[in-house]
């Protein structure tokens, strides 16, 4: 008797790589757009994220780091560059010094303020070809994802050595 894979299963695999990879083009995509939109603001994509992430008071670069789901080490750079343009500023927590906290200037705020509402009306606009319905599905979808994501470790994905 020989064994023949079941189709149905051949089919949701089939699928789920499908879904996969058109979330991958989707994903690239918007970082295109993201990065073309930015470039006449002089900033990259991961400038504009960590300025939507710091505060007046002070966020935890390992904070923003875990929302950008990146190393730290990964992140100085683009924070010294930031630094230099005059748009955060980078202090120690007086609770606890190897923290450094990134602190959005009124500089940064103001950049901010102006970029936002372009940013969004443009992310709109992409979207447009959904419902509104849709979209709401599809945000609840991925946040499903996500999540069942989060919840996992990378070594529970690895084969067992046969």
């Amino acid at each position: 008797m020989s064994l023949q894979p079941d189709s149905s299963s051949t089919d949701l695999v089939s699928t789920e790589l499908e879904a996969y990879t058109l979330l991958r083009q989707v994903n690239s995509m918007m970082d295109i757009y993201n990065r073309y939109d930015l470039r006449s603001e002089d900033l990259t994509v991961p400038q504009f994220m960590i300025l939507n992430y710091a505060t007046p008071e002070g966020v935890p670069l390992s904070e923003i780091s875990a929302r950008m789901l990146c190393d730290n080490s990964n992140l100085t750079g683009i924070v010294d560059r930031l630094i230099s343009k005059g748009y955060v500023t980078r202090r120690n927590d007086p609770q606890d010094r190897r923290v450094s906290l990134i602190c959005i200037t009124p500089e940064g705020a103001d950049k901010l303020r102006r970029i936002k509402p372009r940013h969004h009306a443009r992310v709109s606009r992409r979207m447009r070809t959904l419902s509104e319905s849709q979209v709401q599905e599809l945000r609840d979808l991925l946040q499903q994802l996500f999540q069942g994501l989060r919840e996992r470790t990378p070594d529970e994905d690895t084969p067992e050595p046969r």
